[in-house]
């Protein structure tokens, strides 16, 4: 039945952007490894402790972050003259939707209770400002304002699972090199579906290559400015990764926004 079917975190998620093992593998590689591998340097905790933390921080972000999802899915595509339906035939009623809700903020207590953050004054500003702003992204009409709106899930969506476990200084030096290898990045994607740009070669991955060899200057400065390897080595990463996938011939796939 539908209302199993998404009843727990990350099922949602995965049922309407998701669907496929490749997507996973997707994010994997571009969303979830090099803040695993920053949370496990920084942190040095042992791989083992840090997936464990790394794995409850995301689902305790994913549980709030699909309940956005859900008030877009559900309510907002009734309002919107071409909807796009991400779930065939998903038309859950209300109480259905209580549910699903109820179940993802009783995941997001349990884990914030077990990682011992429930009255932590960082963690729930951040999942504060992030409701407010699904809530905002999914309100608003304007396209050119969403994306404002989506710059700053994209940049709690990564920072989301390390960001609790690391130290001021720490975040302040990853802040600009996510902004710039992640978030901008994912910025002129969106813009680019939402025919606010137009990068006809943004699916290309020599287009990624390009834009990551680009980017090593700015990373550069930040490392000399940090007195810090880690900006260049993030720039690096995605410049090695998408230069493997242009040297192999593969076309990757296309992550929902």
């Amino acid at each position: 039945m539908s209302f199993l079917r998404f009843l727990l975190p990350y099922t949602y998620f995965y049922g309407s952007r998701v669907k496929q093992f490749k997507y996973n593998l997707y994010y994997l590689i571009i969303d979830w490894a090099v803040p695993f591998a920053l949370l496990t340097y920084f942190t040095n905790y042992d791989w083992q402790r840090a997936l464990v933390h790394f794995v409850l921080a995301y689902l305790a972000f994913i549980s709030i972050y699909e309940i956005g999802y859900l008030g877009n899915d559900v309510y907002s595509v009734r309002k919107e003259d071409k909807p796009r339906r991400r779930v065939k035939d998903f038309d859950p009623s209300d109480a259905v939707v209580l549910l699903w809700i109820g179940v993802r903020l009783a995941a997001f207590g349990l884990i914030s209770w077990y990682l011992q953050v429930l009255t932590n004054s960082l963690w729930l500003t951040f999942y504060a400002v992030l409701a407010i702003f699904f809530y905002l992204h999914n309100a608003l009409k304007d396209k050119e304002l969403k994306v404002m709106t989506f710059v700053n899930l994209a940049f709690m969506r990564y920072f989301a699972p390390v960001f609790i476990f690391l130290t001021p200084a720490q975040l302040m030096l990853l802040a600009a090199p996510i902004f710039l290898n992640y978030v901008f990045y994912r910025t002129l994607m969106y813009m680019d579906s939402k025919d606010l740009l137009n990068m006809p070669s943004r699916r290309a991955p020599a287009y990624k290559v390009n834009y990551y060899l680009l980017a090593l200057g700015v990373s550069t400065l930040l490392s000399l400015m940090g007195h810090s390897w880690v900006p260049v080595a993030i720039t690096a990463y995605y410049l090695l990764f998408w230069t493997a996938v242009k040297v192999a011939g593969f076309q990757p796939p296309q992550a929902d926004n």
